[in-house]
């Protein structure tokens, strides 16, 4: 026989019983209990992810979409606030399992997933064939599973892929705690608190009125292309005015946020906190679109439960914070603090070149 022939004979006949053994190993893996892809869940490039849906069992639902310019909208209405949304990216792409669900408890686990679980699907684009750097046949996919309870170690949660049988324990390595409070169907969640984002040189007029004094209302209108005057109540121009003052307030718009929305406020609350109104900012870009801020004490909540007070001696209203209104959504009120805003509040006097005021909370 000649010997390439021979030589060729053993490596194809070598070649075949390597074949059959890994076809072997392969089913009999997936006859076991233990095969499962570790990385089942994830989705390895989220730049590809062009949609997220969430909603859990009693209504509440988040529809995340990915925007020209690579800002994502929420429930097609409202503007994202991207670390949230770049922190779950981060978990989608890391999500691993980290053990089957025990056989015992696999029954009660499913019953919990079918009715205590959040829904999660994800869709991105795909390729039919990736060989390296080389993609082919582009397509839309989709993911969907299911995050449920917390594990009793509080290092995992409960989780099933759609159109699985068994449950497995998932968690995102490296990182110590449970991952089921990223995916929130919850909309506030996710809702930008941006109130205005307004460059110096776009400012046309800002009004600042004081209920309580109103002669410490503050009128700052734009006067040429680098100028502004502050003018009072009456209309006054003030002939002298700390201009560092001026611009440390006009640069607070170019990023102003709220902190929280207040939306766990009964009805008999809110009409409480309408009858504390004490500021209302009102600001005109070059363009005339004006936003509008209106804003309410807070009170402060005493434990009087376990604790004694001299009231006499209690601040009536709370310090750090307080309500406020946009634009008079009076459906949607929010919380701000006096560290953000504390220098686009101040009286007039706090204006005044020989003024010693400085910008500190109310």
């Amino acid at each position: 026989m000649n010997k390439n022939l021979k030589k060729n004979l053993i490596i194809l006949s070598s070649t075949l019983v390597l074949i059959l053994l890994a076809v072997f190993l392969l089913l009999g893996r997936k006859s076991g209990t233990i095969d499962y892809d570790s990385k089942a869940f994830a989705v390895k490039d989220t730049s590809n992810i062009y949609k997220i849906f969430i909603a859990d069992n009693y209504g509440e639902k988040v529809l995340l979409e990915r925007q020209t310019g690579g800002y994502w909208k929420v429930n097609e209405q409202f503007d994202a606030v991207q670390k949230n949304v770049n922190d779950l990216l981060d978990v989608i792409r890391n999500i691993s399992i980290r053990e089957p669900v025990a056989l015992s408890a696999r029954n009660n686990v499913n019953k919990w997933l079918a009715t205590g679980a959040t829904k999660v699907e994800i869709y991105y684009y795909d390729y039919r064939i990736k060989i390296g750097e080389t993609k082919l046949w582009k397509y839309q996919n989709r993911k969907t599973y299911y995050i449920g309870n917390v594990t009793q170690d509080n290092l995992g949660n409960y989780a099933i892929l759609e159109g699985g049988k068994d449950p497995f324990i998932v968690a995102m390595p490296g990182f110590r705690g449970f991952i089921s409070p990223y995916y929130s169907p919850f909309v506030n969640d996710w809702r930008s608190h941006n109130i205005i984002k307004l460059k110096i040189s776009k400012i046309k007029e800002i009004n600042v009125v004081d209920f309580e004094n109103p002669d410490e209302s503050v009128h700052i209108i734009r006067n040429g292309n680098r100028n502004f005057d502050i003018l009072t109540n009456k209309n006054q121009a003030l002939s002298v005015y700390d201009t560092a003052k001026l611009f440390d307030h006009l640069s607070e718009y170019r990023d102003l946020n709220f902190e929280f929305f207040a939306d766990d406020l009964s009805k008999d609350e809110k009409d409480t906190v309408m009858s504390m109104k004490f500021k209302e900012i009102i600001i005109t870009d070059t363009e005339n679109k004006s936003t509008k801020i209106t804003l309410y004490y807070m009170n402060n909540e005493l434990d009087t439960v376990n604790y004694a007070y001299d009231l006499d001696f209690v601040e009536q209203f709370n310090k750090d914070k307080f309500y406020a209104v946009i634009n008079d959504n009076f459906k949607e009120m929010v919380i701000c603090q006096y560290f953000v805003f504390d220098r686009i509040i101040q009286p007039l006097r706090y204006y005044y070149k020989e003024s010693e005021l400085i910008a500190i909370p109310k």
